[in-house]
């Protein structure tokens, strides 16, 4: 497979280099020679030149490539880039359908999307087979980590399913026992799949390792409630979710207008704080706005005295979601500071998140990093599904797939599945008479029918094998 990225800033680059882990063949292009030149490290074709140009789609391989994703720094060349790389690609291989071509255009603007104040559906006119907008799934992992602080990682796998990365403390129950006689020591503490000892990069467990101090565990949760157990059992200990919750949110930009709409939805009394007072009028005359669980404050989220008058000290959660990423840490720190149990933060750069949980902030995300793996999962598209990569343990890769009514897996069992696949299936999804959707563990199932969708576990070497087997 190769697929042509068009724009090799930090998402561009992320996407290359999970390609390349895969062993597919990849192309980068950006006019930019600064991004180029710091895209040497990874082992692809570098094209200095521009997704809207015929010669550039040309020299990084249109005839051959099977996608083309536009993640440059404009919405507008990313969904024109779709249609003007078909039309490249049908020129030259005489497909006028393009049937061969899949096009990814990734979005920053939400709004594009509405389909009452944007543009959308994008992909009915744009020639764009999939659209990327991360929005949506930065605020869900950020709010469902702050569920539990304490957790290393917490990682959508699926509608429903998590993936909950947890240190084993001291005095965690779990310590000399095998990773496969976890369930038995905590009632209802979700199965583990995934170990991490010491500098080693991580593995698929057996259920014959034993559970040391400072391990890193990888569980897979089916609801947002079996996180307690996790860090129960993991020797971790969070403040309880109250049932109203106080939240701080400083900035009413896109995340923080999601943020907001997401905890009013759950019964939450939501503040935001935001030092343009243009950006403050419109979130209060927006639908959002005319909750009277809301207050919106125009005012510097650096000012003492306004944090004072607003006792940010009885907050229960606290939120920086400014276009700043230094600014965000300020205020998350000092939120942290004053006592605030829950803290979060929104961050463009990775590597800055990784600082940041040295620090000891409890919740941070990259944006850039969430759009990523949202790409990722558009490219493996042809296995029905979620994708995701966990940093803590990076030879290890998440998916879901559905099964088909021609496939092999039909009327087999998980452990004859598993043999098949060289994998873990690490939970179930299967549909009850009445329509109902169930999220049953592996134990639980007696053989996987058409229609059943499995969430895997595979390492990373084997994702072409896998996704091969699954989609047949």
């Amino acid at each position: 497979m190769r697929v042509i990225i068009a724009g090799a800033g930090e998402v561009g680059r992320g996407v290359a280099k999970a390609l390349r882990a895969e062993k597919r063949q990849v192309a980068l292009v950006d006019p930019d020679p600064v991004a180029i030149n710091e895209s040497q490290s990874i082992d692809c074709l570098l094209i200095t030149g521009n997704a809207l140009s015929r010669d550039s789609l040309l020299r990084a391989g249109i005839n051959d490539a099977e996608i083309v994703v536009l993640c440059t720094n404009n919405d507008e060349v990313n969904l024109l880039g779709c249609a003007f790389a078909k039309r490249v690609y049908s020129e030259q291989v005489g497909d006028r359908a393009t049937r061969g071509l899949t096009t990814i255009a990734t979005i920053r603007d939400p709004t594009l999307l509405d389909k009452n104040r944007g543009a959308g559906p994008l992909e009915r006119w744009t020639r764009a087979d999939h659209v990327v907008c991360a929005s949506d799934d930065i605020v869900k992992q950020l709010a469902a980590g702050l569920l539990a602080p304490s957790v290393e990682e917490i990682l959508p796998l699926g509608d429903n399913a998590w993936i909950a990365v947890a240190e084993v403390m001291p005095n965690s129950a779990l310590i000399g026992k095998t990773t496969g006689e976890v369930d038995q020591w905590i009632v209802n503490i979700p199965s583990v799949y995934g170990i991490k000892s010491g500098e080693d990069k991580g593995i698929l467990v057996s259920g014959s390792e034993v559970i040391q101090e400072g391990d890193m565990l990888c569980f897979v949760a089916r609801s947002t409630e079996e996180f307690l157990t996790i860090t129960t059992g993991s020797g971790l200990q969070d403040p309880e979710w109250p049932e109203s919750p106080l939240v701080a949110i400083f900035g009413a930009t896109k995340f923080g207008k999601k943020l907001a709409s997401h905890y009013l939805e759950s019964g939450a009394e939501v503040v935001v704080i935001e030092p343009d007072l243009d950006s403050a009028n419109e979130l209060v005359g927006s639908t959002t706005g005319n909750s009277k669980r809301l207050d919106v404050i125009h005012g510097d989220p650096q000012d003492e005295e306004l944090l004072r008058e607003l006792s940010i000290d009885t907050y229960d959660v606290a939120i920086a979601a400014l276009k700043d990423d230094n600014l965000n840490i300020a205020i998350s720190m000092r939120a942290k500071d004053k006592g605030v149990a829950r803290t979060g933060l929104i961050l463009k750069d990775r590597a800055l998140v990784e600082a940041v949980q040295r620090i000891g902030l409890t919740r941070p995300v990259s944006r850039r990093h969430v759009t990523v793996i949202s790409i990722l999962k558009s490219i493996h598209m042809n296995v029905p599904g979620a994708y995701q990569v966990i940093p803590q343990l990076p030879d290890i890769i998440s998916i879901s797939a559905a099964i088909s009514h021609q496939s092999y897996f039909i009327g087999r069992t998980i452990q004859e599945a598993e043999k098949k696949l060289g994998c873990r299936i690490v939970m179930v999804e299967k549909e009850d008479d009445s329509g109902i959707i169930q999220i049953l563990n592996p134990s639980d199932v007696d053989i996987l029918n058409a229609g059943d969708k499995v969430l895997v576990f595979l390492k990373r070497d084997d994702m072409k094998y896998v996704e091969k087997t699954l989609g047949s």
